[in-house]
């Protein structure tokens, strides 16, 4: 059987955590999006509304901006330079982890280190000294000068987007912290920890092993941070338009009711789509930038 799509794994999908959210100057009652509802279900509610408000976002985005693998093949052609240029359909590119091509798609070569590939604006670029030029569908085959121009066919792993993750332990003075996910993660990076009043920055250690869900860091950490603190690079606009979204979804709950005041006859209160489309219409504006066109 041919398995025609390949599952991508993926971290946490939504942008937000329910402690950002609730840190952020919103001016809005978390506390009662479930009538009777215990602080428990409060905070599942609101967990809910972030993930639809980055739902929202990934149609808008036409994908998810969070560090994820992908798997992918393509059909291509060495250049007359003679490297191999693959086009992924998803940026920032962060690693490539695994790359094999051939002439038959049931007999591909294996890229022996795809650490010497060569990353560009959504472009992975495999050079010439990386690439075996004597192959076939039936094995070893010579060609004879210049590089073979037929059709390639390519099977590649990689990982792109932004670190969106958290914390599992983190203890003040110590070099080294756990998060869920390794994704997007590699050495020399800069990570932010949003943990309101002690949030702060680390930079991923020279020693860090891709992948790894253990990260040393250069300095030692200022402040412990419980389980579940967001951490990762994930652009603010990102963020701060997630927050916005989620609280327009907020106030335009049950907002279509007729109202009757003391003083005056029965008004119709104004759709929330208007009222509140602003909230949206300047949280779109933020991530336009980051919108695939497909």
């Amino acid at each position: 059987m041919a398995v025609g799509i390949t599952p991508d794994t993926q971290d946490e999908s939504a942008y937000l955590t329910i402690a950002e959210y609730k840190n952020a100057p919103t001016s809005i009652d978390f506390d009662n999006l479930v009538v009777g509802g215990n602080s428990g279900a409060q905070d599942a509610e609101l967990a809910n509304v972030i993930m639809r408000a980055s739902s929202y976002m990934d149609a808008h985005l036409n994908r998810n901006l969070t560090a994820t693998t992908y798997v992918e093949t393509q059909r291509t052609r060495m250049t007359t330079e003679g490297y191999i240029a693959l086009h992924p359909d998803n940026s920032p590119v962060v690693q490539l982890s695994d790359f094999q091509y051939g002439s038959n798609p049931l007999n591909l070569i294996t890229l022996p280190d795809c650490s010497q590939t060569w990353f560009e604006n959504q472009q992975i670029i495999i050079p010439l000294s990386q690439i075996s030029t004597s192959y076939s569908s039936q094995g070893p085959l010579a060609f004879g000068g210049g590089f073979p121009r037929q059709q390639l066919f390519t099977k590649y792993t990689y990982v792109a987007g932004y670190v969106n993750t958290r914390i599992v332990t983190a203890t003040a003075t110590q070099t080294t912290l756990t998060v869920k996910s390794g994704a997007g993660i590699i050495a020399g990076q800069i990570l932010h920890i949003y943990d309101g009043a002690l949030s702060e920055d680390v930079t991923v250690a020279s020693t860090y092993t891709n992948g790894s869900t253990t990260v040393p860091i250069t300095t030692a950490l200022v402040s412990t941070h419980a389980a579940g603190v967001a951490i990762g690079n994930m652009p603010m606009t990102i963020k701060q338009a997630c927050i916005l979204i989620t609280t327009a979804f907020i106030k335009m709950r049950g907002d279509n009711s007729m109202t009757m005041q003391i003083t005056t006859g029965a008004t119709a209160n104004v759709d929330g789509s208007q009222r509140f489309g602003s909230d949206i219409a300047s949280a779109l504006e933020m991530i336009k930038l980051y919108r695939r066109v497909r």
